[in-house]
């Protein structure tokens, strides 16, 4: 490993303390904890259960990625997940100097949720037994949140089996959350979501989206919102302009609670003169009052994910400069 300056080690620990407050504030206690250096991650879907386990070292993130492992506790001998597979997916997503932990679990979640639609799908129904039940007047136990541990209760056709379900899922390995382009709705949108900033334990993160007519906007909020993490952020700030096939400009904002944010999401959507442009910004709360310098942090890290979109156009930027 490279020899580290003192500024890197130094730069390295905030990251990783940053990191580690970042996952205990947008997740269950039960679902992370943290002893030492090792932070534990279990992520659970309806019918599969994975522990992520990372080790922080002082070459990460500067240099390496934390020492990890994924373990399958998916409690059934038919359960083999592709863990090799897993495990590769995250170690290429690692870039020198970006913290990656959050990234791998978003991967994780939505990996074990195209399983969890994979099975749902290939479950046939039993109505018989249904009606059956109603007869009896006998009532199901509610077990929406027990994960299932034997794959034989799933009552999986016959011709199904695990090996046809892990050559049929959808697994790409680079579409993590910082590039993830999230379930489409039916307009096809392609949503660009940046990396979070975090600012004095409060995290924000900026999703952008090429927009031309309301329901582009709508169909990307919600969206978005079938993200349970960005669900569960404390605001999410909005503001979109687009031009009508009339000519017609139409723009708005949402402050979602955050007083003035959303305007001035607008002003800088306006400044630097991207056309049909929906910006949604994603914050969760520390608990320390940032004062006026939360609109920074909101406005800096939307203008970011703008650039790295490509939706920005330099050469209309500077048209409108030329018009000011």
């Amino acid at each position: 490993m490279a020899v580290l300056s003192v500024s890197d080690r130094e730069g390295n620990l905030e990251e990783q303390e940053n990191e580690r407050e970042l996952m205990l504030s947008m997740f269950d206690q039960s679902a992370v904890t943290v002893e030492g250096e090792i932070m534990t991650i279990t992520i659970k879907s309806k019918y599969f259960i994975l522990i992520l386990r990372c080790l922080y070292h002082d070459h990460y993130p500067s240099h390496e990625p934390p020492i990890f492992t994924i373990i399958n506790m998916t409690n059934s001998p038919q359960c083999s997940l592709d863990i090799s597979r897993l495990e590769e997916g995250c170690g290429r997503s690692f870039n020198p100097g970006e913290c990656v932990v959050y990234k791998w679990v978003v991967y994780l979640d939505e990996y074990l949720e195209t399983l969890d639609r994979f099975v749902i799908e290939n479950t046939p129904s039993e109505p018989d037994a249904q009606e059956e039940e109603r007869e009896e007047g006998g009532e199901k136990e509610d077990d929406d949140d027990e994960i299932v541990t034997d794959m034989e209760s799933l009552a999986i056709t016959e011709n199904f089996t695990l090996d046809e379900l892990q050559s049929n899922v959808e697994f790409q390995y680079n579409k993590l959350l910082s590039e993830s382009e999230f379930e489409k709705s039916t307009s096809k949108l392609e949503i660009h979501t940046g990396h979070i900033l975090t600012e004095r334990k409060s995290h924000f993160q900026a999703h952008v989206c090429r927009v031309t007519c309301k329901n582009d906007i709508d169909d990307a909020l919600a969206t978005l919102l079938q993200n349970s993490k960005i669900a569960a952020a404390t605001h999410n700030i909005m503001a979109y302009r687009y031009t009508t096939e009339s000519g017609t400009i139409q723009q708005d904002y949402d402050d979602d609670g955050e007083t003035k944010a959303g305007g001035r999401l607008l002003e800088l959507i306006d400044l630097m003169n991207v056309e049909n442009l929906l910006v949604v910004v994603s914050r969760w709360y520390g608990g320390v009052h940032l004062g006026p310098a939360r609109f920074k942090c909101i406005n800096n890290i939307a203008r970011e994910t703008i650039l790295e979109s490509g939706l920005y156009d330099a050469e209309q930027g500077k048209k409108r400069k030329k018009k000011k």
